[in-house]
């Protein structure tokens, strides 16, 4: 059993320097506070007394930091220490696999999960790593199997009910799909980050948004400097229909962290809703300058020109769509409708066709739609 690092320092630090580390220890290792924890570790890592070995415990907290603040190369850096100190240390492969997934590298995200599950089978939160990770790249059945195992291990733990849930739902099993989400939402939180998050994704994906909104505002009393917690915030409110409330925390999201691109996503949507579609191409054109991969931004997008009237603009973005994900079936439809829209039946027919082709080879292959 691993010892706490605070124990670590108290036999390895000099008197005088235990007041300072004390306090840094637990700055450190704070799950709402992340500027603050990434100082206090950084502090430990540059001019404490703690061993060689003891640090690899304050990199993966300083990268399980830069995760939760969506800074993943720097959050793979420090596991990638912590690793190199300590190649034992199973959490610290778990948030290297975390890290990974959301950089949509899945296949590196399944190896450093099971890695970590080999050094310790009861983490939970590899299981539970491991099995949306395989949910994206479209083992459905592999996702439940690693979630069940989670939640087996640890029954509150509300993240294994929704990676679960998501892909109950996936499968078509929509009664197992509200339950799990129906238990997510009956664990009680405490901290901002892996219980009012979940909490709140939990009654988004039941469709009760007042609470979900709830969630996320007890995230945001906890951390109010955290972007991921108003962008939710904002989807809630989005999707209740409240497009005021919406935009402002969005907005507030896009303040905090210019790089997110999911609050751009996330107030692009209103803005189109209202018909405003100028604002909504510009949000969405921030994503693509951010990533120009983000086949998913050049899909809002060219929807909005499409909205718009501007066939030719929403054509070019199917197509760039395209080029990234060649075998989804979705951009050939929407290419296809845009072409319908300049009277191009020929063109039109062309991606429809190849749009059935290819929904037909997905269905016969038993792969899901990509997420």
């Amino acid at each position: 059993m691993r010892v706490s690092l605070m124990a670590l320092v108290l036999v390895a630090a000099p008197c005088a320097a235990l007041a300072q580390s004390d306090k840094d220890l637990k700055l450190c290792e704070a799950e709402d506070a992340d500027d603050v924890a990434i100082f206090a570790c950084t502090r430990l890592i540059e001019t404490s007394e703690v061993g060689q070995r003891d640090r690899a415990i304050v990199y993966y907290h300083r990268g399980a930091a830069y995760w939760r603040k969506r800074d993943f190369d720097r959050a793979i850096a420090d596991e990638d220490k912590a690793i190199e100190i300590d190649p034992g240390y199973a959490n610290a492969y778990m948030r290297r696999g975390a890290s990974y997934a959301s950089k949509g590298d899945f296949d590196l995200a399944i190896a450093d999960a099971t890695k970590a599950i080999e050094i310790d089978p009861e983490n939970v939160k590899a299981h539970s790593n491991r099995g949306l990770a395989r949910g994206r790249k479209g083992d459905v059945a592999g996702a439940i199997a690693d979630a069940s195992k989670a939640i087996e291990i640890n029954p509150k733990f509300a993240g294994g009910y929704i990676v679960r849930g998501e892909y109950n739902a996936i499968k078509g099993d929509h009664g197992s799909a509200f339950a799990d989400f129906s238990k997510a939402t009956e664990i009680d939180p405490k901290n901002g980050f892996d219980d009012f998050r979940l909490r709140g994704i939990a009654f988004t994906r039941k469709g009760d948004f007042d609470h979900a909104i709830a969630a996320f505002g007890g995230w945001i009393e906890i951390d109010s400097n955290n972007a991921v917690a108003y962008a939710l915030r904002g989807d809630s409110f989005a999707r209740k229909g409240d497009d005021a409330r919406a935009i402002a925390d969005a907005s507030k999201a896009i303040e905090i962290d210019p790089k997110y691109v999911y609050a751009y996503r996330v107030r692009g949507f209103v803005y189109a809703n209202k018909g405003n579609y100028d604002r909504a191409i510009a949000d969405f054109t921030t994503p693509i300058e951010i990533d120009p991969k983000n086949a998913d931004a050049y899909r809002v997008r060219g929807r909005a020109y499409a909205r718009k009237g501007d066939y030719d603009r929403a054509i070019a973005d199917f197509t760039k769509q395209i080029e990234i994900e060649p075998n989804d079936p979705d951009p050939y439809r929407s290419r296809s409708a845009a072409y319908a829209g300049k009277h191009d039946n020929d063109a039109a027919l062309a991606d429809n066709n190849k749009a059935v082709e290819l929904t037909k080879r997905r269905l016969e292959s038993g792969a899901p739609r990509p997420q």
